[in-house]
């Protein structure tokens, strides 16, 4: 009896699960089953099933609301899909246009999209459209769709009121603003800007989503003739040239030697405009090379700068002048003047950079003289020089100011300059000055030592007060030191008070021109 030749069989069987959570299709396993079926003389025949394609649903059906009752256009939508034979490996969308070039792959079962609201418009129905694609690549022919009834929120800008100039204020003017959007910052277009003019002179300032809804510029003109000027634009603290298309922009109509106004608003995708926010403020005229900080308060502030500005005109120099002088000192420390602008790094480190030479005058150490060190760390980067008059006082030395007046150290005790006390110079300085105490037989001073490597320029006989009386101080005595650097002359006594020998413009003519290099 023959033995009938048999053929094994096996069949190659799928088992297809359905995850619950994502309810999505995968393939978990292909299982080999080995299963003999005795004889097979005769082959298997028939036709192999075709895939079927996948199916696909949102998770929100049907809308039903009326035109009171739209949605913001910035929406949160998911979707799932089911694949009978096999898996789904992502899905595809399209918005308002189902064309095939359209479509947009994604592997997600949920996104929040801005649904574009036709220009113009405030209300708008928007199409969006859902299928799933399989593992060999067949696409849902159906697909889910729905339309959503959306309506256009106004965007939103103001003014930073702390990153904004003071009423007046010389070439650099910086502003910063914020910008925001009920439909969701990515529905935002664009801000624009605009200088006076607010029918033809909108510029674009362009946003990236890092910037967080935030933008600050500086506007910086040739302010030193007065009339119509091109302000360039510089984006951020950094100072960074701001181009458009590879140009560097500029805002026309910008008046050197008047009032002027700044504009911005921010434009959403649908041509939506927000408010307006606003803030003026006027542009002087830079017309020397040497700048006044008067920061000498008080009611003989006026007649101090007065004095201060003959003595350099006898020196030949006409200086600009910035008043400083607001504010009161409280806890031993004045709040940096509101007439600089409020942003330090770079607007007033740039602002005062543009002069060569500046003249500081106070009567208090502890008002803005604190802030020298931060404010004109640009200016002196530029190679420019600073003579600084304010009366020295009773302080530590370890305050932040003689970080910058080359001060090592202040004599203790009282001490006074008796009337006609001669304040000497070193040479080859020239100009003896003389106290006159204005009324008085003695002026409150005290003597200062320079820092190691300063100079001393001018010293005095002082006297010190004692429970007897006056004795003579044989300690140090300088009057005016010149830091290591040479670019900065501190006097440490009020020239108000040396003007015995009616010849303060010879020492400008001698130590503010000739030594320091001031210049018209």
């Amino acid at each position: 009896m023959g033995v009938q030749s048999c053929t094994p069989i096996f069949y190659i069987g799928r088992i297809i699960l359905i995850s619950q959570k994502h309810i999505k299709t995968s393939l978990l396993a292909t299982i080999l089953v080995g299963l003999v079926f005795g004889s097979c003389k005769e082959p298997i025949t028939g036709d192999r099933n075709a895939n079927k394609a996948p199916s696909t649903n949102l998770t929100v059906e049907a809308i039903n609301r009326g035109n009171d009752f739209r949605l913001s256009s910035q929406i949160k939508i998911s979707w799932f899909g089911i694949d009978p034979d096999g898996y789904v490996i992502g899905y595809e969308y399209a918005i308002n246009d189902t064309s095939e070039s359209a479509w947009t792959f994604t592997t997600k079962t949920d996104s929040t999209f801005i649904l574009p609201i036709t220009p113009g418009q405030q209300n708008d129905d928007v199409l969006f459209k859902i299928r799933a694609v399989d593992n060999e690549n067949l696409r849902d022919p159906v697909g889910a769709r729905l339309v959503y009834p959306v309506v256009n929120s106004e965007p939103e800008v103001a003014i930073n009121r702390t990153q904004s100039p003071p009423d007046t204020l010389y070439s650099i003017a910086s502003f910063g603003w914020s910008f925001s959007d009920p439909d969701g910052i990515l529905n935002l277009d664009r801000t624009e800007i605009a200088v006076n003019d607010t029918v033809n002179g909108w510029v674009e300032i362009p946003f990236t989503e890092s910037d967080e809804g935030q933008l600050f510029i500086s506007l910086e003109v040739d302010n030193s003739t007065s009339g119509a000027k091109e302000a360039r634009v510089f984006l951020g603290k950094s100072y960074s040239t701001l181009q458009v298309d590879g140009q560097s922009l500029v805002i026309p109509g910008v008046k050197v030697g008047e009032k002027n106004t700044f504009y911005v608003r921010a434009i959403d995708a649908s041509e939506s405009k927000s408010n307006v926010d606003t803030l003026s403020w006027f542009i002087k005229e830079q017309k020397s090379k040497t700048l006044i900080l008067n920061d000498y308060s008080g009611s003989n502030s006026a007649e101090t700068l007065e004095f201060h500005l003959n003595i350099l005109n006898e020196g030949g120099l006409t200086p600009d002048v910035w008043n400083i002088n607001d504010g009161e000192v409280v806890q031993g420390r004045v709040a940096l003047s509101e007439a600089f602008p409020t942003v330090v790094d770079p607007t007033l480190e740039k602002t005062l950079a543009k002069w060569d030479h500046i003249y500081w005058i106070s009567n208090d150490m502890d008002r803005n003289i604190v802030y020298a060190q931060e404010i004109l760390r640009e200016f002196f980067s530029n190679g420019g020089t600073s003579f600084v008059n304010i009366p020295i006082k009773k302080m530590n030395t370890t305050d932040e100011v003689f970080n910058f007046i080359p001060v090592d150290s202040i004599a203790t005790g009282d001490y006074y300059l008796f009337q006609d006390t001669l304040v000497v110079p070193t040479p080859p300085l020239e100009a003896t000055l003389k106290v006159a105490a204005g009324g008085f037989a003695l002026v409150s001073a005290k003597p200062v030592k320079g820092i190691s490597g300063s100079k001393a320029l001018y010293s005095a006989d002082y006297h010190r007060k004692t429970s007897r009386g006056f004795s003579a101080y044989n300690g140090y005595e300088q009057v005016a030191i010149e830091n290591p650097e040479g670019n900065l002359v501190y006097f440490a006594i009020d020239l108000k008070n040396l003007n015995g020998n009616n010849n303060l413009g010879q020492l400008i003519q001698e130590l503010v021109v000739g030594r320091l290099g001031f210049k018209q």
